[in-house]
């Protein structure tokens, strides 16, 4: 099933208009699947190690999980955690599953793993892998709460063969002075770099130190050069991410991610592209198409362009791409599904 050539058209006008426009089906370009929630790191920026996790997805509604995401015509899957990469069955799902039909399947990694599974890796059908790292080498061990964590992802990286690799960067105050020197290190492998943006409003984040990493006003200046003058993004991101960043009020945006992206947790609750909004199905229970065609998936989506929401960060570049279409690519559909929506 393909998007039609007018969903993304009725997405913008419904979002910025008149809620009469938005699509009466939600067609998601992007689908994002937490087959656990564990992780090794111990990242300052997270809370997902403080918790052991119970995978309430096996090998098999892993396989049917991934083969409907295909059949419903999303073109971009992604697997994130946790650490996806910690599932032993995380490459027997993809040998079992059809991505012959996705343009892209991205996983969202730290890197801890990738040396040793790079092997399995290359041979697979992945054909974009994501690091977090948000420092040099100190700093971002320091982060990430592992010693020796960014040395061990480049050995990975170093090891991955006919890959897309980029580096998920989490913008923040401990790390924003050695951004341009870490983009050197991403250009000599090869790698582009993409950002998050830290958030308060996120389950991951409940017991996460926001104070310790939130930037003072130079550290947002050097946030500020870096997003503007190495990552070259548009200046209607770069207003937002100052004021952002300095508290000052905002004018957010209408979100339209619950058009736009679909996730799909661990214990199988389907999200609307949104973390801090309850769960709209489970796919333990239902098909992921009966949950994407159901009034409670229609309704939070719609609620969402409303703002009828705790409020984050996540997909907010694609927000404010529709905000901003005649300055902006919004309707291309890489760029809408490009980012992981994960804030750390």
């Amino acid at each position: 099933m393909n998007v039609p050539s007018s969903y993304l058209p009725r997405v913008w006008a419904g979002s910025q208009f008149s809620a009469n426009l938005l699509p009466s089906r939600i067609r998601p370009l992007a689908a994002h699947v937490k087959l656990t929630e564990n992780c090794q790191a111990r990242c300052i920026s997270c809370d997902y190690w403080k918790s052991r996790w119970k995978d309430g997805i096996d090998t098999k509604r892993g396989v049917d999980l991934v083969n409907e995401i295909g059949d419903f015509g999303i073109a971009s899957l992604r697997f994130t955690g946790g650490e996806p990469l910690i599932r032993k069955d995380f490459f027997e799902i993809l040998k079992k599953s059809r991505t012959s039909g996705f343009r892209r399947i991205i996983v969202q990694t730290n890197g801890l793993l990738l040396k040793k599974f790079s092997a399995e890796i290359n041979a697979s059908p992945i054909t974009n892998v994501n690091v977090s790292i948000d420092g040099m080498r100190e700093t971002n061990d320091r982060i990430r709460g592992i010693r020796g964590y960014f040395d061990l992802a480049l050995e990975g990286i170093r090891a991955l063969r006919n890959k897309r690799v980029a580096f998920s960067v989490t913008l923040n105050g401990i790390s924003a002075r050695e951004l341009g020197e870490l983009a050197q290190v991403a250009e000599e492998l090869g790698a582009d770099l993409e950002f998050n943006v830290l958030s308060r409003n996120l389950f991951f984040l409940q017991n996460a130190d926001i104070a310790l990493l939130w930037p003072d006003r130079a550290n947002v200046d050097a946030i500020e050069t870096f997003v503007r003058d190495i990552l070259k993004r548009p200046a209607y991101e770069i207003d937002y991410l100052r004021k952002y960043y300095r508290n000052e009020p905002l004018e957010e945006p209408p979100c339209v991610l619950g058009y736009l992206q679909v996730f799909v947790l661990s214990n199988g609750d389907v999200l609307t592209g949104c973390y801090p909004l309850p769960p709209v199905g489970n796919v333990l229970k239902n098909t992921l198409r009966e949950v994407l065609e159901s009034e409670a998936y229609s309704r939070q989506a719609a609620a969402m362009v409303r703002r009828e929401c705790p409020g984050c960060t996540c997909g907010i570049e694609s927000s404010l791409a529709m905000k901003n279409a005649f300055s902006s690519a919004f309707f291309h559909v890489g760029r809408l599904t490009s980012r992981s929506g994960k804030a750390a």
